[in-house]
This record gives C-alpha cells, structure tokens and sequence, in this order.
C-alpha cells in the first residue's frame, strides 16, 4: 500500500473515532493526513468507501489467526476442546493488545452507535463482521466433517464464540479485572461449557 493511502486511512481512522461517522468530513481527513481533498477522492472515491477500507486496514483478531487454525491441521492429535482453549486464549490476548489502541476502540464503537441510523455504516460493519466470522466458521464446519463435532450450524457456533469474548472483553474494560476474575480460568470455565453444554449426562441419554 502507498505512503499516502495509508497515511489517509491512519488519519480516517483518528477522526471517525473521534467525531463520528456522521460528523466526520473528507476535508477534515484529507486535512488530518496532510493530502489534498482530490487526493483522498482520487484513491478511495467517497467517505464510504473510505470506511469500508479503514475496516479492512483494521481487521479484527481472526485475521491473525489463519496460521494458528492451519497449524491446527496438522496437530491431528489435538482433541477440540484443547484446539479451542488455544483459540480462546489467542482471542482474549489479541483483544487485550487491542484495548490499548485507545482510537480503534472508540472507532468500532462508533460504528454499532451510527450503524443503528445510518444503512452504509450497518452494511460496511456487516461485512467486516461476516468477513472475520467466516474463518471460524470454516474451522467449525471442519471439525463437524471430522467427527469432532455433532452437526450444528457452523455459522452460530462461530457467533456464540466469538460473542462471549468480545462481550467479557468490554466488561473487563467497564468493570475491570475483578468482575470476572482470572482470565484464564474465566476461559477455562467458557471451555468446558461450550464444549459440553449445561445439560447433565444422564439427561443427555435420556433424550
């Protein structure tokens, strides 16, 4: 990527946090990134798709986790529920390291804010929420294909796990630490209920 596309979408990513989507102008950006207007025009076209690209600049965690689940692949003597204690604890890190960037933070916030009155703002979030869904997804339906798994839909298992990270994530942001307590036994706990469900095993063989 050119010096200057990515010093503009540095500079989109400072001011949509900071003033919003709504509130946030291409001249303002433009101004921020030390360009001219026509500059960012000539490479993104319109605020929109600018907001599309700093999404995809920005790609949530699962974009890091591509060699981890390759890596998965070939450790064929791993069981899932230790496949996804790995996981889990390679989220909750990356999310730690994310909180310290104070502006991607206030940024994805302002995104589920604006996204609720604003359609391109709801579909660029969309996307980028289908696009770092997808490879869990992928993960899970492999795990089905490899007996490792009942038949579920890969799609909302994907979604259940993924929720409960980003979620304790922003508790431990409000909250601190303490709300939850360790965070390795939190996921630990997060594990072996997903994994195994909330329903005694006698009544499991009952049904």
């Amino acid at each position: 990527m050119e010096d200057t596309e990515q010093r503009i979408l540095d500079a989109a990513l400072r001011i949509f946090a900071s003033e919003g989507y709504t509130g946030a102008t291409t001249r303002r950006i433009a101004e921020e990134a030390n360009v001219a207007e026509v500059t960012l025009f000539r490479k993104f076209k319109s605020k929109e798709n600018l907001l599309r690209e700093v999404l995809i600049n920005n790609r949530s965690v699962f974009s890091s986790l591509d060699d981890l689940f390759k890596s998965f692949q070939k450790e064929t003597d791993l069981d899932l529920e230790t496949e996804l204690r790995i996981l889990g604890k390679n989220i909750a890190k990356a999310m730690r390291d994310k909180k310290k960037d104070s502006k991607r933070r206030m940024f994805m916030f302002m995104l589920f804010e604006e996204g609720r009155r604003r359609p391109e703002v709801a579909g660029a979030l969309s996307s980028f929420l289908q696009m770092n869904i997808k490879p869990l997804s992928e993960y899970f339906e492999l795990q089905i294909k490899n007996g490792k798994m009942r038949t579920v839909n890969s799609r909302s298992a994907a979604i259940t796990f993924v929720s409960y990270f980003v979620y304790t994530s922003l508790l431990r942001e409000v909250f601190g630490d303490s709300f939850l307590g360790d965070n390795d036994e939190e996921i630990e706990r997060f594990i072996d209920i997903f994994t195994k469900g909330i329903l005694k095993v006698e009544d499991l063989k009952n049904r």
